[in-house]
Formats: structure tokens, C-alpha cells, sequence
């Protein structure tokens, strides 16, 4: 059975990768693989700042997401923090280029992202990681009410899975 469940659970994983590739506007890098899922769960947080150009006027400013990452049994193998960066219990940590490469928002939660790695910490699993793909995110926006002063906070839960990409080998 479980071998059952985990072949289904891969091929339901494959054809989400090719159907969000072809729908959401995100491209997998050329020459790259797989190397981990993780399922991400956590808060997004926001901080109020004076809106530009307006007085007395606040908006919400993203200022970091926090959040524990788990494998696709449902352990915990690192966390989700500002950089952004992925850090596994392994030792290994990569930090992102921001902006993104692409973004593709999402009507109800945070958009879909293609981030390029810009440097490494550590040896493991994320050594050789050259982009993270977040994608099947739920919740994570900023409250829709504006803030009504400087220096407020909010954490807002959130989902997403991140795919981890490194350059697949040359084969000849």
C-alpha cells in the first residue's frame, strides 16, 4: 500500500510540475532537476509604513517570512526565513536574489515565484541548489485594511511548496 501511495503521490506530484509549468507562467530552468520538495508552513509577516507621496497614509510592507519546512512524510528538515533564505538541519542554507526572476500572483495568496540562488552556506542537500520555485501557495497577503499608523505588525498564515533546483549532468 505504501508503495502504492507514494508512486501515486509521484506522479500526481509530476503532472502538477508540468501543468503548473504550461498555466502559471513559471518555466523550470533549462538543464536543472529536482533535488527536494518541501512543504512549507508559516506566516508571512508585514510591517505599516507611511505610504509615498501621502500623508498620514500607511501601507503594509512585507518584512519577512518565517516558517518551518517539511518533507513530504511530514517531517521537519529546516526552516523559512528573511533573505530569503532556506535552511535545512542538514547545515546547508542558500540565500535568494530578489527580485525574482518571475512572479505570477495568485488571486488568494501570495503569488508564484522563480527566485535565482545567490549564495551558500554549509554542505548538503541545498550545496548545489541554483533556483527555489514556490508554487501551490495558500493565504500569506497582507490584511485588505490599511494600517492606521507607522510600526504596526501582522503575521499572516501561509502554504506553499518550494521546489529546489540544481543543474542536472551533462550526459553526452
Amino acid at each position: 500500500m505504501r508503495n502504492f501511495l507514494f508512486t501515486t503521490f509521484f506522479f500526481l506530484f509530476q503532472f502538477s510540475l508540468l501543468f503548473a509549468q504550461k498555466n502559471s507562467g513559471l518555466v523550470l530552468p533549462s538543464h536543472t532537476m529536482i533535488v527536494l520538495v518541501a512543504e512549507a508552513k508559516g506566516v508571512q509577516i508585514y510591517s505599516s509604513q507611511p505610504q509615498i507621496g501621502e500623508k498620514n497614509s500607511f501601507e503594509w510592507k512585507l518584512t519577512a517570512p518565517k516558517a518551518l519546512l517539511f518533507d513530504k512524510s511530514g517531517k521537519q528538515i529546516g526552516k523559512h526565513y528573511s533573505g530569503p533564505s532556506w535552511e535545512l538541519n542538514d547545515g546547508s542554507k542558500i540565500t535568494a536574489m530578489l527580485p525574482p526572476i518571475a512572479k505570477v500572483d495568485q488571486q488568494t495568496a501570495i503569488p508564484w515565484l522563480l527566485l535565482k540562488v545567490k549564495s551558500h552556506e554549509g554542505k548538503g542537500l541545498l550545496s548545489n541548489v541554483q533556483y527555489v520555485i514556490r508554487v501551490a501557495t495558500l493565504g500569506g497577503l497582507p490584511p485588505k485594511k490599511a494600517p492606521s499608523k507607522e510600526n504596526q505588525c501582522s503575521k499572516i498564515s501561509y502554504r506553499a511548496t518550494y521546489l529546489f533546483l540544481a543543474k542536472r549532468a551533462q550526459s553526452f
